[in-house]
């Protein structure tokens, strides 16, 4: 069994949201069961926290336990490596949390047990011209810095060329990628265990281009014709990381590292599905 010793518990929330609530998280791990808790620096100044700690360090912890929605379990696992990562839905939809905020007590005693499985999920691995940038867990997203405005985005997958297509965006996800602006965008839903990436075309124009799934082994290439004009940018879950120039590369391939979900054997993909999206 997994020993739970140092433990990070990151959130976003505002000031006052939910405070008590997360007040009896923080009681719960440090006064029943004597842990070693720390937490982000800025949820630690909203307690007045006397242990905060960096996100860059996070990955050093034997446990992340993120209170919000999926965007803070999203934040949260660009930090956490492969931690085990126990989301408390403090948010709205909570697709990629396991437990709520009322059944949290329950939820931790079962985690420090051992009651729970991990779910290993793929990244992707994103770089451009070169240059490193922060995984993604749900999807990289090349597309117009302008919303209002398509762009042309050439695409190839393993050295083969897929032409070149005017539209919103190209979308490459992994598989917890699918069941977000993926499938939103007319994706596919992947299940998490298949080691995956999936083309989504949004809003194609001349819709020659359909939405498919390749192996996580592949590799995708990006660019931007030099006939256009217009301000082709790069966004991981939804931040916006990088701006294309003459001549860009955006190259997405599956990353070394995974992200470990917590979570309990009752509530696994399809019961989520059914839970949270009425499938």
């Amino acid at each position: 069994m997994i020993q739970f010793n140092k433990i990070a518990v990151v959130s976003r929330l505002p000031k006052g949201r939910h405070k008590k609530e997360c007040q009896k998280v923080i009681d719960l791990l440090t006064q029943k069961h004597g842990l070693d808790v720390y937490l982000n620096e800025s949820f630690a100044s909203k307690f007045n926290y006397e242990k905060p700690v960096n996100m860059e360090e996070i990955h050093e912890f034997d446990l992340v336990i993120a209170l919000g929605g999926d965007g803070t379990m999203l934040w949260a696992s660009r930090y956490s490596n492969e931690v085990p990562l126990f989301g408390i839905n403090a948010g709205y939809l909570g697709f990629l949390t396991t437990a709520t905020l009322n059944g949290s007590s329950k939820g931790i005693d079962r985690v420090l047990k051992g009651d729970f499985v991990l779910e290993k999920c793929m990244r992707l691995k994103v770089t451009l011209d070169g240059k490193t940038l922060p995984t993604a867990l749900n999807e990289s997203y090349a597309t117009n810095k302008l919303s209002a405005q398509i762009c042309r985005l050439n695409i190839t997958v393993n050295d083969y060329n897929l032409g070149t297509h005017l539209l919103d965006g190209l979308l490459v996800s992994t598989p917890v990628g699918s069941t977000a602006y993926a499938l939103s965008a007319g994706g596919s839903i992947i299940e998490p265990r298949i080691k995956a990436m999936q083309i989504v075309p949004v809003n194609s124009v001349s819709r020659r281009i359909r939405p498919f799934v390749v192996p996580g082994e592949a590799k995708i290439i990006i660019t931007v014709p030099e006939s256009f004009d217009g301000e082709a940018v790069v966004i991981n879950d939804g931040i916006l990381e990088a701006k294309f120039i003459d001549g860009s590369i955006l190259e997405i391939t599956k990353a070394q590292n995974e992200t470990a979900f917590i979570r309990f054997p009752e509530h696994g993909f399809f019961n989520r599905l059914q839970d949270k999206l009425n499938f």
